[in-house]
């Protein structure tokens, strides 16, 4: 009902319809075509793949496989915290992980969030793309989470990140999480990785 057609008052239509969508990763609602063009074929394919293109630009996909995170606000007052299931899990499996922050959304009157959103599209189009990264990642936790989110931007505080875009790698031998940077480069996301691999096996 929240994002189905509208009657002439701007009142939600209470009767059966056929609509498209294109939902994000996120789970929001991209896209929507309700003007009679869902009901023919050739229109409705010519819609979604312009509205993908668009997606994809908007939100790249990226070679490294990140999931989306789910963060949860526990307790109350000062002791309120945020937490993720993911980061939790991998923990308690001992397992390396690494957290990347973006922003997928952004007020149009807010000139800083607009400039996290453009430069953590560049980061993903570039880092996040590097196919030697993903390649020795394998086996990795890989955890997406999105400053536009009040949930994951209280994480994100609670980590030390300040910014979008910025990448936190987090090995079990390490009690808190490394901030890498926006800077940071798929060789340097390989250097690292391959430096704890390294480490394992010294010991």
């Amino acid at each position: 009902m929240d994002n189905g057609s509208k009657k002439s008052d701007g009142t939600p239509q209470d009767h059966p319809s056929l609509l498209a969508y294109i939902v994000g990763r996120d789970g929001k609602v991209f896209s929507l075509l309700s003007n009679n063009q869902q009901y023919q074929a050739s229109s409705l394919v010519k819609w979604a793949t312009e509205q993908l293109d668009a997606y994809e630009k908007q939100f790249p996909s990226t070679r490294m496989p990140f999931i989306p995170g789910h963060v949860e606000i526990e307790g109350d007052g000062t002791d309120e915290k945020a937490v993720s299931k993911e980061i939790t899990d991998a923990r308690e499996a001992k397992k390396p992980m690494l957290l990347y922050f973006g922003r997928g959304h952004f007020d149009a009157k807010n000139k800083l969030q607009k400039k996290e959103n453009k430069a953590a599209r560049k980061f993903e189009k570039v880092t996040l793309n590097s196919k030697a990264a993903a390649k020795d990642a394998d086996g990795w936790v890989l955890v997406r989470f999105d400053l536009s989110n009040p949930e994951h931007e209280k994480l994100a505080k609670q980590l030390g990140v300040k910014a979008a875009p910025d990448l936190v790698l987090w090995t079990p031998d390490l009690e808190k999480p490394k901030l890498l940077g926006r800077k940071t480069t798929g060789g340097q996301i390989s250097f690292h990785i391959k430096k704890y691999k390294k480490s394992l096996v010294a010991k």
